[in-house]
């Protein structure tokens, strides 16, 4: 609860009371409403003389507003947690910090959970904008609580990777940079190796091992860490008429060989991301210690030397 973490309270209040987080707020859903205007305005005017563009106007204003929701909270994530340890090391009361009564648990989630709060207010402050989909319909309310929980799960993983550099770095510009860079990397990242592997290997691999279970899951695995492709596969799942919640995967090359049912591209892509968010979260407590070209501690000696030469 907030009153047993110190850290939480202080932070939420820091955060919260002060002008920066409304604007913050107001750029995010201007530039998302200026966006879907825009886009409404151009297709109204494309598809004005067809009677049944209303499903495709309203599947096209959901893809894009989730599309720079997502955008927007994989930039701003990472950024609001880079600075939450490594701006104590530049107050210098960050020794302060790890010699108080708090665990590193309590120091950890009290930084992540106020900068998660604030992501999670911009999440829901999207939900009336992808609302306005329903009004010409074509989407349907499992998409619309899928697309919410790729972008919670999102938050939260790149806001654990801010957490991990923050608590690495002594400075607030270097975590920044680190976090947005390896955010960068893996968007930028995950998508040119597998055009690379396909354009290097994809003659040379047989047809046989690329219709495996063992290539189709292993390649899963590893596209569905991006949460662009996760909730595009997923999307395209849902309209083929499959599952939302889980796949088959042929064990051969023909239907005769069998299948194995696999979790559907968005619950992988969660399970990913919140495995990655523990394992940063666990190794970031490990790095809590004092700095040891810090400001000097005071030592009980010191201030028995004090008061004797008093």
């Amino acid at each position: 609860m907030a009153e047993f973490n110190p850290v939480l309270v202080k932070e939420l209040r820091s955060r919260m009371r002060g002008a920066r987080a409304f604007v913050l707020l107001t750029v995010y859903l201007l530039i998302l409403s200026g966006v879907a205007l825009l886009f409404y305005t151009a297709i109204a005017d494309i598809s004005a003389t067809d009677l049944n563009s209303g499903r495709t106007i309203g599947k096209s204003m959901f893809f894009l507003i989730g599309a720079v929701a997502l955008v927007e909270v994989c930039i701003i994530t990472p950024a609001l947690t880079a600075g939450s340890i490594a701006g104590e090391k530049e107050r210098q009361s960050y020794d302060l910090l790890i010699a108080s009564l708090l665990s590193p648990w309590q120091i950890v989630w009290g930084k992540l959970a106020a900068a998660l709060s604030f992501a999670l207010l911009l999440i829901l402050a999207i939900v009336p904008l992808m609302s306005l989909a329903f009004l010409f319909g074509g989407v349907s309310l499992t998409e619309v609580l899928i697309a919410l929980a790729g972008l919670v799960t999102t938050a939260l993983f790149y806001a654990s990777i801010g957490v991990f550099w923050s608590a690495a770095m002594r400075t607030t510009l270097g975590a920044n940079s680190l976090a947005l860079g390896t955010v960068i990397l893996m968007l930028l990242g995950i998508p040119f190796i597998a055009v690379m592997f396909s354009l290097i290997f994809g003659r040379e691999v047989s047809p046989e091992w690329i219709n495996s279970a063992t290539f189709k899951l292993a390649s899963g695995v590893f596209l569905y860490l991006h949460p662009f492709i996760a909730l595009q596969a997923s999307e395209m799942q849902i309209l083929s008429g499959d599952s939302a919640f889980y796949t088959r995967v042929p064990l051969g090359p023909d239907v005769s060989g069998g299948s194995l049912f696999v979790p559907s591209p968005w619950l992988v892509y969660v399970l990913l991301a919140l495995l990655c968010s523990a394992v940063l979260i666990v190794v970031t407590m490990r790095m809590l210690r004092p700095v040891q070209d810090g400001p000097r501690r005071v030592r009980a000696s010191d201030l028995r030397d004090t008061k004797s030469t008093s």
